[in-house]
C-alpha cells in the first residue's frame, strides 16, 4: 500500500486508535480494522509509531504505554488522549450522507441508533446540513430495491442477472424476494428460486438489468428464516477447512467468516512472516479451491486432507499447460 504524504491526515488517524481502543477493551486488529475502514497492517504500524513516541531522554512506552498484537491491544496510558478528535465538516457530510442512506432501508439492525444518529448530526451541522449532497449524482442500488421493494408489495417475482462469487459465473436468476437486510455495510436479498427449490441470499450490487415479472410470487411451505447472527446460515455446513493465513492477508477476515483460532500459536517462517490458523466452514468445495489457488501466496490448506490434495493436483494441472504449445 503507498505511504500517505499527508502528515495531519495520518496523525489524526494514529491519534484516534487511542479513544478507539481505550473504549472498546479487548477489540482484536482485525476487527478494528473493520469498523475504521483501514487494512490491519496499517493499524498495527500506526500503533508500533504510537508506542515509539516519545521525549528525549525517554524508552519507548514511556509515553504511551500500550501492548499490540494482532489478537488484542490494550491501552495502559493515552496521556490524556482518549477522546475522539472532532469530524471536519466534510467528514460529518459524508457521514450524514451514509447515515441517511440507511435511515429508510428495511431490516436493518438497531435503526433507531441510526435515526437517533442522523438526528444529531444534523442539529450539529446546522446550515452545513443543507449543502451535503451526493458527488456522484446517482446510487445504482437504489432502482434494484426500489424493484424489489415492488415486487414484495405487489406478492410478484424478479428476474435479473447475478454474478455468483461461489460458481464464478453469472446468470439469470428468477426469484420471489421475501426479505432484505444489510451485513457488515453490504445489503442482501433472502429470495425463493422455484428452479432450486430452496431460499437463496443475493448480493445488491451483484445485481444487474433487474426487472419486475408479472408472475406471481411462489410461497412455499419451507418458511423463511433470517437469524441476524448468521444470516448466510454458516452453522448448517458440515465440512470445516483449516488453513495457515499470513499475517499480511489478515483483511479476508473483515470479509469473509473466518474464525481465527486465538488458542494456537502463530507459525513463523524463514522470512520472519507469522502464519496464523483459521477455521472456514466450506460451503462450496469448488469455490474454495479457486479462492485458495487465488490466493496461495498468502494461504496453505492444513485439512481436510482430501481438499488440500485436490488443490494441490489443480495448481499442477495449471502449471502444466504453460509446458504444451497452443496454436
Amino acid at each position: 500500500m503507498p505511504k500517505s504524504s499527508n502528515k495531519v491526515s495520518d496523525l489524526a488517524r494514529q491519534l484516534n486508535l487511542l479513544p478507539y481502543f481505550s473504549r472498546y477493551k479487548g477489540r482484536t486488529v482485525m476487527e478494528a480494522a473493520r469498523d475504521l475502514g483501514q487494512p490491519p497492517t496499517q493499524i498495527m504500524e500506526d500503533l508500533n509509531r504510537l508506542w515509539m513516541c516519545g521525549l528525549p531522554g525517554l524508552l519507548p512506552g514511556d509515553l504511551v504505554e500500550l501492548e499490540h498484537d494482532f489478537k488484542q491491544v490494550k491501552i495502559y496510558n493515552a496521556q490524556g488522549m482518549d477522546k475522539p478528535l472532532r469530524l471536519t465538516p466534510t467528514e460529518a457530510g459524508v457521514l450524514l450522507l451514509t447515515l441517511e442512506s440507511l435511515e429508510s432501508l428495511p431490516g436493518i439492525a438497531q435503526q433507531d441508533a441510526v435515526v437517533t444518529a442522523a438526528q444529531k448530526l444534523r442539529v450539529l451541522m446546522g446550515e452545513h446540513a443543507t449543502t451535503v449532497f451526493d458527488s456522484t449524482g446517482e446510487d445504482l442500488g437504489v432502482e434494484t430495491l426500489s424493484t424489489i421493494r415492488e415486487a414484495m408489495d405487489q406478492h410478484k417475482q424478479v428476474s435479473f442477472q447475478y454474478h455468483s462469487h461461489k460458481s464464478d459465473n453469472t446468470s439469470i436468476r428468477n426469484v420471489s424476494p421475501g426479505h432484505i437486510f444489510t451485513h457488515e455495510g453490504e445489503t442482501y436479498i433472502k429470495a425463493w428460486e422455484q428452479e432450486a427449490a430452496d431460499w437463496r441470499t443475493f448480493r445488491l450490487d451483484r445485481i444487474h438489468d433487474i426487472i419486475l415479472l408479472d408472475v406471481a410470487a411462489v410461497r412455499p411451505r419451507k418458511g423463511l428464516k433470517v437469524s441476524t447472527a448468521d444470516p448466510f446460515e454458516f452453522a448448517k455446513a458440515s465440512d470445516i477447512v483449516t488453513f495457515l493465513l499470513r499475517e499480511d492477508a489478515m483483511w479476508l477476515a473483515n470479509y469473509m467468516a473466518m474464525y481465527i483460532a486465538t488458542d494456537a500459536e502463530p507459525h513463523h517462517d524463514s522470512s520472519g512472516s507469522r502464519w496464523y490458523t483459521v477455521v472456514f466452514p466450506l460451503l462450496s468445495r469448488e469455490w474454495f479451491i479457486r479462492f485458495a489457488i487465488g490466493h496461495a501466496e498468502h494461504l496453505k490448506v492444513i485439512a481436510p486432507k482430501d481438499l488440500k490434495k485436490c488443490i494441490n493436483q489443480k495448481a499442477i494441472n495449471g502449471l502444466s499447460a504453460y509446458d504444451r504449445d497452443v496454436e
